[in-house]
């Protein structure tokens, strides 16, 4: 196909600054994003055993729910029961005690305190009080903000930034679309490796962004939807219904007199009847108005591989638990209206939540090859514009400014991303041990990724990308095979505070030592990278000296 040579060039231009803009912001993005496809299983992995309680019958739930009210005041205005939930594993029974404040849904709260209770075999009450691992959910604030801190409003700002980042990168798609029509069946699978290093990484990023392009898009357009969302309904409001809200309050429910006692057990079977073909995950009796029934609320978690879902792994369900009526199920996607149903899937479609475990690890294969596609964007722009030595009998080429601030920006910034996530997850197993009157392992979670983030950057900075890129790989591939390691050492040695990947979640470390294994051949290219380059080349480390 023939694209006129001005539109050519044009595209090239905005494909170039456009990536090279956005594309480390979007590394960050997707490489956590690709991770937060088993952000839950990531947290329940690095959950110590004392913070999983032992699981209750059905007809033991109504049992549970009144020994802690009984015991915990508390507990009679809010608390939360998980039946098969990834995201609240840890209990039957949790709650949040008496002088916990609360805080915003949005921010990574480093204080997870919780009251966890079960019963024991002998039908006595057991509690404990911990400070809940959330790794994953640190991982999922990366993936939605590119680990921006502050608050704008009630979002993030992170999360805003990386709206006008995505419209960046919407652009970036079209633009790259145009370069390649004209030799797109040609190149298209042509991975040409040599001495060319330019056309190594330009085939590489080539195959990967249209191979990936429909998957692309979607991410893109999801993203600007979620950021300007607010934006967005404000204009259908004054569009459609000339300014009154979209989304009405539902009407009071009205409840019997005398008020019925709260039925867990009850509400979950009527919940069961209702909801055909989703499995019950977690019920949260939540707003702190258990304790007065006209205005009490209860938020059913329900999960499906077969239908569209709304949040990351759940549909729900809202209604009061004291009501007689049926349940309103208008929030399921088997009852939603073709308006909502278009708004859930791009929930849906963005989060990879619909076809089970298949596409999850699609959606996590598809996380990881974007990040290369941003790395190797970059990459690419400092390979055009490095200066070569054409005449061994001259000076070496001083190379620019720019492209150096750019290698270092993305050897530091990418491999910063991929080291601090690794190594919290490290830390994370060995917290307890270094620490044994640890409060909020959270806390250390986010500090360790942000530390080695921004050493990561000074240390590319200080040395020059030549030096830090074979550095920072091996430091990856050392705590990668740690982490193996240290189930092992938990098997041997579970005196000493450390505990051992459980058997449902032992890939994890497998994953760990073959991801050890590509970064380290990553290395030994860095390295034979380093031991090849021409003198006062950009990756030569005699120019640093």
């Amino acid at each position: 196909m023939k694209v006129r040579t001005d539109i050519l060039r044009l595209a090239k231009e905005l494909h170039t600054w456009v990536g090279i803009c956005a594309g480390i912001l979007l590394f960050i993005c997707f490489f956590a994003g690709g991770l937060s496809m088993f952000q839950h299983d990531l947290s329940k992995w690095a959950t110590p055993p004392q913070q999983s309680l032992n699981t209750v019958e059905f007809h033991q739930y109504n049992d549970l729910v009144s020994q802690v009210q009984q015991q915990y005041p508390e507990a009679q205005k809010s608390f939360q029961i998980n039946l098969n939930s990834k995201e609240f594993h840890y209990a039957p029974i949790q709650w949040q005690p008496a002088q916990s404040q609360a805080h915003d849904d949005h921010g990574f709260d480093t204080d997870q305190s919780a009251m966890l209770a079960t019963l024991k075999p002998d039908g006595t009450l057991q509690v404990e009080q911990e400070n809940l691992s959330k790794l994953g959910w640190l991982i999922e604030q990366l993936h939605e903000t590119a680990g921006i801190p502050g608050m704008l409003g009630h979002h993030t700002l992170g999360v805003y930034v990386m709206g006008v980042v995505s419209v960046l990168y919407f652009l970036a798609l079209m633009t790259g679309l145009i370069i390649l029509l004209p030799t797109l069946v040609k190149d298209y699978f042509a991975i040409r490796q040599g001495k060319n290093k330019k056309r190594f990484w330009l085939d590489a990023h080539n195959v990967i962004g249209i191979t990936s392009l429909p998957f692309h898009i979607l991410i893109s357009v999801t993203v600007i939807v979620f950021a300007f969302h607010d934006l967005f309904y404000d204009g259908l409001g004054q569009l459609v219904s000339k300014g009154k809200p979209l989304f009405e309050r539902p009407a009071a429910v009205q409840i019997t007199d005398p008020v019925p006692q709260l039925d867990v057990e009850k509400i979950l079977l009527q919940v069961q009847q209702q909801a055909q073909g989703y499995e019950v995950s977690s019920v949260s009796f939540n707003n702190n108005n258990l304790d007065q029934p006209a205005k009490a609320s209860a938020r059913v978690s329900l999960y499906s591989p077969d239908q569209m879902l709304r949040g990351d792994n759940f549909d729900v369900m809202f209604f009061n638990p004291y009501q007689p009526a049926p349940y309103s199920t208008a929030n399921l996607n088997t009852q939603s209206s073709g308006l909502d149903q278009l708004i859930r899937s791009m929930f849906s479609l963005h989060f990879g939540n619909y076809g089970g475990d298949f596409t999850r690890w699609l959606y996590l294969a598809l996380g990881l090859a974007g990040a290369f596609l941003f790395y190797s964007g970059n990459i690419l722009w400092i390979e055009s514009r490095v200066k070569r030595q054409k005449n061994p009998n001259l000076a070496p080429p001083a190379q620019r400014k720019d492209v150096q601030f750019i290698a270092n920006l993305t050897i530091g910034a990418c491999l910063g991303t991929v080291f601090g996530i690794v190594m919290s997850m490290l830390i994370g197993r060995w917290a307890y041990v270094l620490s044994p009157e640890l409060h909020s392992i959270n806390a250390w979670f986010m500090y360790i990724y942000y530390a080695i983030f921004i050493f990561s950057l000074m240390f590319s900075f200080v040395l020059g990308a030549a030096r830090a890129l074979p550095t920072l790989l091996l430091s990856i591939v050392i705590v990668l095979l740690l982490m193996p390691l240290t189930s092992a050492i938990a098997l041997l040695l579970p005196e000493i505070g450390l505990w051992s990947s459980s058997s449902s979640l032992w890939w994890i470390d497998v994953f760990a030592i073959l991801f050890a294994g590509l970064f380290f051949r990553f290395y030994r290219q860095a390295q034979a990278r380093v031991q090849s380059a021409e003198v006062g080349s950009l990756w030569s480390v005699a120019q640093n000296k």
